[in-house]
């Protein structure tokens, strides 16, 4: 019998939820060669607790610092600085993975309901009409 692992810690292993939702964004961050602030536009993938992964035209650089800011309905949800963990240069879709950095009892409050609204919102669009 293989045992991988300590059963008490598998318990204890925090569950952290990741919502498939589509939410508007703006991410900014200085440009490291010309000192510029970037500004793109985009649209979460999902989000999750503490990160989100986000569709950009223009990828920042893995390592530094930007600015997420969430909209829904022309309103700022929530600004917060993230760092990018991970980036995904695919041309048809390129990815860059956010890691929150501060104000996550904030994130999870606006942002996660927001995905989840977001979620019940395109149910309804798609599903509901055929329950009826």
């Amino acid at each position: 019998m293989t045992h991988f692992g300590n059963e008490e810690n598998v318990k204890r292993a925090p569950l952290h939820r990741r919502i498939m939702a589509n939410l508007r964004v703006q991410v900014s961050w200085i440009d490291k060669g010309t000192g510029k602030t970037v500004l793109v536009e985009g649209l979460t993938e999902n989000v999750g607790e503490t990160s989100a992964l986000v569709n950009l035209e223009t990828l920042p650089p893995v390592g530094s610092e930007v600015s997420l800011r969430v909209i829904d309905e022309e309103k700022t949800l929530i600004e917060v600085p993230t760092e990018v963990i991970r980036v995904e240069r695919d041309p048809s879709k390129p990815l860059a993975a956010l890691s929150i950095a501060q104000n996550l009892k904030n994130w999870k409050q606006h942002v996660m309901t927001a995905a989840q609204e977001w979620v019940t919102r395109q149910w309804r669009l798609n599903y509901e009409e055929e329950w009826v």
